[in-house]
């Protein structure tokens, strides 16, 4: 193992220690000890679930963890700018990114994996990073914000060297057709060629 990856395992385990204590914080309380958090419209969040739902959710695999700190990494991201608790949870094959009692947290359901890959998942992570970095969490929804997340995950993979193919490996969960919250799939594409391309407008979201 080399050191880098010392460093992360490290700093993976820490996490999902931290994330045990706070998930236990937030719900045993209310659920003497329910593995599950209150994800809804009264929280402020990215991608959000429309109702009020009690989701479960736990601590993230090694391997999103792993992505996260390479994410990080990458972006030259320090301190806040990478307190950010991986997590999954079955949200309707989605992801998100939230707040939870003054934590942020990235939500990922792990049932996208399958149909995204490896890659897939890692710009998804890239994503939701980008939309906490950006500080769209708690913003009016406005579908210039996928925009930018986008282009932050296309500037993460081309600086952890990933090759174009697979920053667009999540080309088959993205909608063809504009919606209220997300742009078409071409103007999706575009933001995250943009930002593998050219990987100084990544950050370009926070003035």
């Amino acid at each position: 193992m080399t050191w880098q990856r010392w460093k992360a395992f490290v700093a993976g385990a820490l996490t999902a220690f931290v994330v045990v204590e706070l998930i236990w914080f937030l719900t045993s309380a209310a659920h003497a000890g329910d593995m599950t958090v209150d994800l809804g419209e009264k929280n402020p969040g990215v991608h959000m679930l429309y109702d009020h739902q009690l989701v479960k959710v736990e601590p993230a695999f090694e391997d999103y963890s792993f992505m996260l700190f390479d994410i990080c990494d990458a972006m030259g991201l320090k301190g806040d700018d990478c307190m950010n608790y991986p997590m999954n949870g079955e949200i309707g094959g989605n992801a998100i990114a939230t707040i939870l009692d003054s934590n942020k947290i990235i939500v990922y359901d792990r049932r996208l994996s399958p149909i995204v890959g490896s890659d897939g998942a890692e710009v998804i992570v890239a994503h939701e990073v980008g939309h906490i970095y950006c500080g769209h969490i708690g913003t009016p929804t406005d579908p210039k914000q996928e925009l930018e997340a986008d282009r932050f995950a296309g500037a993460a993979m081309r600086l952890m060297k990933r090759p174009l193919e697979a920053t667009l490996a999540t080309l088959p969960i993205l909608s063809e057709r504009p919606g209220r919250t997300h742009p078409g799939r071409a103007e999706r594409i575009a933001a995250l060629m943009e930002g593998w391309e050219h990987p100084e407008t990544g950050k370009s979201c926070r003035k």
